[in-house]
């Protein structure tokens, strides 16, 4: 019977690697696949860090190399879970017979840890034979009794062990050696009891979280399950998972677990009383924040608190600034707490992790150990009932509570910054507000001539002209915004025109790349173009260009008279498409005159080239045709690559701003087809 028993065992675990293997498998160079085809049947990679302790068995015969913190892995092989090596025969072809958890930990090299248990008295309660249930009983032993077989069934339980390694036993801190040695030879030892579950639980029912009882008064264990494929036990990693036993199964671990670094508690009462947070605690119960922890449930969660230290390293006028705001307070608190478990030991690589406050946080990881937003997390946290704590050294300031200066700086926006030195509002934009900035990136201020940015850094006024064109009162988000609203800027003389566009938001010549960066004293928005103020008329900026005689010529024709066209009605700018006159030449002399004197041919023909609302170049993406409604008609505008084309006219120049809208230079007449269905002409 015990035969059958392995065979099946062996099945599954076969059935698994092959599911794993085959994922592995189409990633892998084929070079990979010959050389562990070479390693034989049955014969599984084990992955190490040179010069570390780090060492898994992956119990995969196709595994795809990775790097561990940075640093590239070695794979070797060895025998899969349950098979040894035979002489004379290809891979590990000897099948393994079951022994009980402790015998199997002992061959895994737990036997530090098997010693103690034997030291204790447990050997007898967990070295029992598997399960014997009342069928196997009865078809080895049918003249036995159905009662005989309760009574015999008393206490028959599967046992899953989590063994730490000889390695793991010998470095057990001080305080906790001690407490071992104190319990050594007692039956009763909490410490070993605290390593079993009184079922069987296999990787395969491992969730993303999970607890499961221990033999130690129903103490609980935390077991979690990440993306990287690491195994967690009360964030210790399973070095060697589901190693089979004729009672159970046994998984390896690399640290001792402690019964007494798990608290009762829900991780906001660890906070609360542990007097290295309480600037962190203050202010959680302040925005009532703990409360909605609180009420959350049963849902695992992590908090990284900042010690009072941390705290400390804020200047006074601005933590107190924090605190006394209570979106910022809150915004902080929301911050520090992450929606999932973390246990440092299964970041492997750069990874990221969402906070309550919805943005996600930055993990990143070497041989040195685990940092959160460049900073270092130490290996000190305390597990509670819905998560663990996390104590770190530093403030992970939010957007939210960071003022408008700090938002700039964490966004590199380096030559923004110098700007604002140099023009002497550093104390405006980081005390006072609210205000909201459009923040050009560094790549649209180097695309200016290098005379334009020399020219704003060359004097406090122009410095501060620029930046002060750049930002206006209040907080401006872009769920608030409607098309063609206009703000005046902080300068107080040069208003922003604003613009909705599918999928982008325009304010003047730029659109916005990134938005909505919410900080204590106000919004960020980085636009994608340096905007200079637009304090000339469209008329006035074609005659100083010079090559547009004819187009003025025509629209002063037009403009005149009672049933003249209105380019501004109720206050909308305007996109320009003006030809040149060389455009128009291509028309003809005649055609030209003809047009001029035919006052209603005119109209139409100059009101094809005016669209109302601003369409700043970059409002049109690659790839896509945009049908805009003109003063007469329609208008197909598209971008093919580089080049801006509407109809069959070709852009040559574009974002002239001026403070009737936008001109948009084009080097063809948009002649209106006046058999075409066109809407009413605006008047």
């Amino acid at each position: 019977m015990k035969a059958i028993s392995l065979l099946i065992v062996v099945l599954l675990c076969c059935a698994s690697w092959f599911t794993v293997d085959a994922a592995n498998k189409s990633k892998l160079p084929s070079w990979h696949i010959r050389f562990a085809r070479q390693q034989g049947p049955n014969a599984c990679v084990v992955e190490e860090v040179p010069g570390s302790k780090w060492k898994i068995w992956t119990e995969c015969k196709y595994y795809l190399p990775r790097k561990i913190c940075g640093q590239k892995t070695v794979l070797r092989f060895e025998c899969c879970e349950g098979f040894h090596r035979v002489p004379g025969q290809e891979g590990c072809a000897g099948v393994k017979p079951l022994k009980n958890i402790l015998e199997t930990a002992r061959e895994l090299g737990a036997t530090d840890f098997v010693q103690y248990v034997e030291e204790s008295g447990l050997q007898k309660e967990w070295a029992r034979e598997g399960v014997f249930t009342p069928f196997l009983l009865s078809f080895n032993l049918h003249f036995v009794c159905i009662s005989r077989l309760s009574l015999f069934n008393i206490n028959r339980q599967a046992f899953t062990l989590f063994a730490p390694t000889n390695e793991a036993f010998a470095n057990i801190p001080r305080e906790l050696r001690a407490r071992v040695d104190s319990f050594r030879g007692n039956i009763e030892n909490p410490i070993l009891r605290y390593h079993v579950s009184d079922r069987k639980v296999t990787s395969d029912t491992f969730q993303a979280d999970q607890t499961i009882p221990t033999l130690y008064n129903g103490n609980r264990l935390r077991i979690n399950k990440y993306s990287s494929g690491m195994l967690t036990v009360n964030c210790r990693t399973i070095v060697r998972k589901d190693q089979e036993a004729t009672n159970g199964v046994v998984h390896i671990i690399d640290s001792l677990l402690d019964p007494g670094a798990v608290l009762s508690r829900d991780v906001s009462e660890i906070v609360t009383s542990d007097g290295r947070f309480s600037v962190l605690a203050k202010a959680m119960e302040e925005s009532a924040f703990f409360n909605k922890l609180r009420s959350a449930g049963n849902a695992a969660i992590t908090i990284l608190a900042p010690s009072d230290e941390a705290f400390q390293k804020i200047p006074a006028s601005r933590l107190d600034a924090i605190m006394k705001d209570k979106e910022a307070r809150l915004g902080n608190g929301r911050n520090h707490v992450l929606v999932h478990p973390l246990c440092t030991t299964a970041i492997i690589d750069d990874h990221s992790m969402r906070t309550f406050a919805g943005n996600r946080l930055r993990l990143e990881c070497d041989s040195q150990g685990v940092s959160v937003e460049g900073s270092r997390m130490r290996n000190d946290f305390v597990l509670g009932s819905n998560g663990l704590v996390h104590m770190i050294d530093d403030v992970l300031l939010p957007n939210r509570a960071k003022n408008l200066l700090e938002l700039a700086e964490s966004q590199r926006l380096t030559t923004f910054m110098e700007l604002v030195k140099i023009g002497g509002v550093e104390e405006a934009f980081s005390k006072f507000g609210a205000y909201t900035i459009f923040i050009p990136s560094e790549a649209a201020f180097y695309s200016l001539p290098d005379a334009v940015l020399q020219d704003m850094r060359s004097s406090q006024e122009k410095a501060q002209a620029a930046i002060l064109y750049h930002a206006t009162q209040g907080r401006v988000l872009t769920n608030k915004i409607k098309d063609s609203e206009i703000v005046m800027s902080l300068d107080e003389e040069n208003p922003l025109r604003l613009s909705v566009y599918r999928k982008a938001i325009g304010v003047e010549c730029a659109v916005i790349e990134k938005a909505d960066m919410e900080g204590q004293n106000g919004v960020i928005h980085i636009i994608n173009r340096v905007m200079i103020p637009a304090n000339i008329s469209a008329g006035d900026l074609l005659r100083r260009e010079g090559n547009f005689k004819t187009f003025l010529q025509a629209m002063e024709l037009v403009m005149t008279g009672s049933d003249a066209l209105d380019f501004a009605s109720g206050g909308i700018s305007a996109t320009f498409f003006v030809p040149t006159d060389a455009a128009f030449e291509e028309l003809g002399t005649a055609a030209v005159e003809n047009a001029m004197k035919n006052r209603s041919l005119l109209k139409t023909i100059v009101a094809n080239h005016v669209v109302p609302g601003l369409f700043n170049s970059d409002s049109f993406r690659p790839h896509l045709i945009y049908k805009l409604p003109s003063m007469f008609g329609t208008l197909a505008v598209q971008r093919i690559e580089t080049v801006l084309k509407v109809k069959e006219a070709t852009v040559i120049k574009t974002d002239l701003m001026n403070t009737n809208g936008v001109i948009h230079v084009i080097d063809k007449v948009l002649m209106p087809e006046i058999d075409e269905e066109a809407e009413p002409l605006v008047q």
